[in-house]
Parts: structure tokens; C-alpha cells; sequence
């Protein structure tokens, strides 16, 4: 998938945005390089393929990026290459999120290998977590690393670690550094000693990274650090049994990935899917499969039920597979994929159900909403009418028209992302309303779209059925996606009770509903548009 970034809009973000860092003295990352190709420009070396076009950048940004060389601020900048330094400003931030360049060291730069220096400074921006390889190399450097288990992985992961920073194999002691991590290699005959081993981690609240190998698997993890992560039995939990012992051919493919990660944890300069994630390589095909860690309700050491310890329930893992990273952990690279322009896009594409008869919500009236117009409680429920039925989904669901711009689209209520990810399906039962049936409210144009003239059961004049766009948030955000939706969905209805209090309108969120009618008769498919949220709006008729 092509992820096109504009420098106007990521320049913009940067001024304002604190996950977002313009170096100060840039300097071009080792080990890649821009060049021109025909009418655009092309960085090579980074971590993914980057094309720059335009204009600008056919003339203005290879001669930005040679006068980078560390030792001028913007300004310097600007006046060599002849820009304002507002453009110079905005192109450096492009450059930054592109991988292209970073913060020149702050003195002298460490003495390392070559070719150490270019594989942190080149791929440092994986996760944009160190403003310069050099600080990547004074993190490897102020951190221990303790190898245990398995003596043959012991040897080999001590053999690849060696020249990348502290890796000690001798016994412990009270002087050992109160942030060391250890690396246990577990295979069928050093697991007998992984209990003591995870116990004293514990005990001095020492991060443990477990690897786990046989002929069939290669497991590296789980990450067990008792302040942000599940226990070792949670993080295990299910695991097959050894299938023998661990052939000798496969010692250096263990010790490698095991380096990689513990380069990444400590590093930060490549991606790792630790701390929250195990995974499982398949060392005849070489698959892998993720496996989050969730706590088992019931655990003595991670979870605050009690009772006999029961696998971790399904929603639990899911919870577990799209939970933000620990704050120590959070990759400021990630942050930039809401810029990305087909992201932006997402928040002014509405659905709008073309072949459907289209009725108009009367205009909002805000005076409605004013504190001295507040209905009394005491009077009773109001009777549902069009215009109030439009405030409540304007409101709930709709946007600010006269705040909005192709650029920018403004909601009356939150929204993740500012993606507007939930529709709201309106069951009409009062013709004094409207025909009964069932109405799509299509947020863009503040209408309701005839959707069935069937209507299901029930006592109410109106019920609101909010369903999930699956397929257009995890265009953006995955499978965190799915959560995204109920979060929205909530923020609906709280927006939707305000309304329909301050209009004397009955309102009430329901707990329970049959999914699988409700999309028969709306026309939905769970898989793609799951039902997050029902209420009834206007009493019973």
C-alpha cells in the first residue's frame, strides 16, 4: 500500500504535535541517500522505499539535504540553500518522518564498527525513538544483559551480543545493575531451572525475556516485567510440549533472533514486537504466528480476581493483542500514520446510500440547546417529533458544516481519529414521525435514507441501532479498529442522552439485543458492520 505524506501537513503537525520532532541539526542518516529519478526524487536505503515529488522536490531537496551536514540550525539552512526557514522547517519534518535524516550527535560520536553505526543510523527510523544513532548506541551501552539456560544458546547469543553491548553469564550478585534484563533459554533440559530464574526477577523486579526452542519452534517471549506485563505462567499459558531436544544446527538461528529483540528492547532502533506479543517461528517454514499475553482470571501473581485460575477469555486476548504499548515502549514512528494523506481522507468520506429515497432533517436550531430552554424533569416526556429526532442525530452523529473543510472536518462529538466510524440506523414506529421503517442517517448530508420498510418489534416510536465501518476504520487502525468502534459508539450515546435530556425526551441506552435480527432486518453483515450500541429515543407509544 502506497502511504502518501504531504511535507505542508506534517510541517503543520510538527509545530504542534509533541509526538512529532524536527531535528534541530540534521544530519543525513548513514547509509542512505536521495537522488533524482526523472521528475521526482528517490531515498534509498531507509527502511521503506520513499519517492519524493513536486516541483519543490525535484529542485530544492537534494540541495537541502547536502548543506545537511550537523553542523547548522534552520536558519543556517535556510540562508545557505537560499528558502525561508518556515519551508526549511516543513521539509526537514518530511525528511524526518521519511527516515532520511536525524539529530547530529551531541559530542563525540561513540567509537564503533562501521558497519553498527550505519545499520542503527539506517534503520533508527523504525520507530523514531532515538534522535541519533549515537543515542541508540549509549542506550545498548549503559545496559546489562544476563544470559541463562540452555549453554549452548548461553555461548552463541553471548557470541552475537558481545560487540553490541554487556552481556554477563556469571553468577548474580547483590552489585548487579537494578535495570538488567535477563534472557533465559529454555529448552528440554534447562527448563527445570526457569522457575528459580523467573522467581528472582521477580523478587528484584528485574525484566525477564524468556526464549523458548526445540526442533519444531522458536518462541521469543514472553517479556515478563511485573510493573506492565502478565506473568510468565500468563504469558505461556497453552504452550505446546518440547518435541525433543533442540538440533545444534539451529543454535545460531535462535541466538539471532534472540539479539535482534534485545537489541530492539534496549535499542529501540528496530521493530520488535515486545514487550506485549510472543512469537512463534516455525524452523521448517520459517512462519510466524503473534501471541498476545492476557492475564487468567484467577491468577495469583497478575490478577485481582480470586478463585481457581481460568483461561484467559477471549475478549481478554483480543484486548491484550491491540493494547498500546507501555509509555517506555511507544514508538513515535507509529504516530505519523495519521498524517499519512489517504488517513486524512478517511474523515471526509461519509456513506450515503445513493440508491435510497433521501429525506431532509429540518436545520439544527441550536437555541433549542440553550441552558434557559432546559426541559423540566418534572413535566414529564415530551413527544417525539422530526425536528427533535434531527437535533439528537446532528449532534450525536453529525458534523459542524460551518466549521468543516475539505482539509479538515469538524464533529459535534468525539470521534477516534476523527474518522467517524459508526453509523446510526433509525426504527421509526410513530407515523407522526415519518412512514415507519428503517432510516440510515447519512451524517454527510444530514438526511435519513430509506433503508426497509420493515420494522421489527418493539414499544418504542423510536429506537437507534448503532453499527460499526469496520471496513473503513481498519483502513487506518487494524484490528484495534473493532475497539475504536464501541469506543465511539459510547461517546454516540452519551451525546445522544445530553440531547434528548435537555429536549425532554424519554432516552434509554439498552444493555441487551439480538444481533443477528437486528442485521437481518437493517441489511448488515456482523462481520463488517457489528452492532455496538442500541437505545430507545422518545418513551414508549
Amino acid at each position: 500500500m502506497v502511504a502518501e505524506m504531504k511535507a505542508e501537513q506534517i510541517g503543520q503537525a510538527a509545530r504542534t504535535d509533541m509526538q512529532l520532532m524536527v531535528p534541530v541539526r540534521p544530519i543525513l542518516r548513514r547509509g542512505v541517500r536521495l537522488r533524482r529519478a526523472g521528475d521526482s526524487v528517490v531515498l534509498d536505503g531507509a527502511d521503506r522505499a520513499q519517492v519524493f515529488s513536486g516541483a519543490f522536490a525535484r529542485d530544492g531537496l537534494v540541495p537541502l539535504t547536502d548543506a545537511c551536514d550537523g553542523t547548522r540550525g534552520h536558519a543556517e539552512l535556510a540562508s545557505k540553500v537560499g528558502f525561508d526557514e518556515n519551508t526549511v522547517y516543513k521539509c526537514l519534518a518530511l525528511l524526518w518522518t521519511a527516515g532520511a535524516i536525524e539529530e547530529a550527535a551531541s559530542g563525540e560520536e561513540p567509537s564503533v564498527a562501521p558497519e553498527w553505526a550505519v545499520f542503527l543510523s539506517r534503520l533508527g527510523n523504525s520507530t523514531g525513538a532515538n534522535p541519533s544513532w549515537a543515542d541508540a548506541v549509549s542506550r545498548l551501552a549503559r545496559r546489562t544483559v544476563r544470559l541463562e539456560g540452555d549453554p549452548a544458546l548461553v555461548t552463541a547469543a553471548r557470541r552475537s551480543l558481545r560487540e553490541v553491548c554487556r552481556p554477563v553469564t556469571t553468577p548474580v550478585g547483590p552489585s548487579d545493575p537494578p535495570d538488567e534484563l535477563t534472557v533465559f533459554f529454555e529448552t528440554a533440559s534447562s527448563t527445570p531451572l526457569l522457575a528459580a530464574v523467573e522467581e528472582r526477577c521477580r523478587q528484584d523486579g528485574r525484566p525477564l525475556l524468556r526464549v523458548r526452542a526445540d526442533a519444531r519452534a522458536i518462541t521469543v517471549g514472553p517479556y515478563v516485567d511485573v510493573s506492565i506485563t502478565p506473568c510468565l505462567d500468563c504469558g505461556s499459558h497453552g504452550e505446546a510440549e518440547f518435541s525433543g531436544q533442540l538440533p545444534e544446527h539451529l543454535h545460531d538461528l535462535v541466538a539471532g533472533l534472540a539479539a535482534h529483540h534485545v537489541v530492539a528492547l534496549l535499542a529501540r532502533a528496530t521493530i520488535s514486537h515486545l514487550p506485549a506479543d510472543s512469537t512463534v517461528t516455525d524452523t521448517a517454514t520459517l512462519s510466524t504466528v503473534y501471541r498476545p499475553a492476557a492475564i487468567r482470571p484467577g491468577c495469583p501473581r497478575c490478577s485481582y480476581t480470586r478463585g481457581p485460575v481460568a483461561q484467559a477469555p477471549a475478549g481478554a486476548v483480543y484486548e491484550a493483542s491491540v493494547a498500546m504499548p507501555p509509555r517506555a515502549f511507544l514508538a513515535p514512528k507509529d504516530h505519523q500514520a495519521h498524517y499519512y494523506a489517504a488517513n486524512l481522507r478517511l474523515q471526509s468520506q461519509f456513506k450515503d446510500w445513493p440508491s435510497r429515497p433521501h429525506t431532509p432533517l429540518p436545520a439544527l436550531d441550536l437555541a433549542a440547546l440553550a441552558e434557559s430552554e432546559r426541559h423540566d424533569p418534572s413535566r414529564g416526556d415530551v413527544p417525539l417529533s422530526l425536528d427533535a429526532l434531527g437535533t439528537v442525530l446532528k449532534i450525536a452523529f453529525g458534523i459542524k458544516d460551518e466549521e468543516s473543510t475539505t482539509e479538515r472536518v469538524k464533529r459535534w462529538t468525539a470521534a477516534s481519529g476523527n474518522i467517524g466510524c459508526t453509523t446510526a440506523y433509525v426504527v421509526l414506529r410513530d407515523e407522526r414521525i415519518m412512514p415507519p421503517g428503517i432510516y440510515a442517517y447519512a451524517q454527510g448530508s444530514h438526511t435519513l435514507a430509506a433503508v426497509s420498510s420493515q420494522v421489527p418489534p418493539g414499544d418504542a416510536p423510536c429506537e437507534i441501532v448503532i453499527t460499526g465501518d469496520l471496513k473503513k476504520v481498519m483502513t487506518k487502525y487494524g484490528t484495534f479498529g473493532f475497539r475504536l468502534v464501541f469506543l465511539d459508539a459510547g461517546c454516540n450515546l452519551a451525546a445522544a442522552r445530553e440531547v434528548a435530556r435537555q429536549l425532554g425526551l424519554g432516552f434509554a441506552p439498552r444493555s441487551d439485543w439480538d444481533d443477528e435480527a437486528l442485521s437481518l432486518v437493517l441489511g448488515t453483515s456482523p462481520a463488517d458492520e457489528p452492532i455496538a450500541g442500541v437505545a430507545t429515543l422518545g418513551g414508549t407509544a
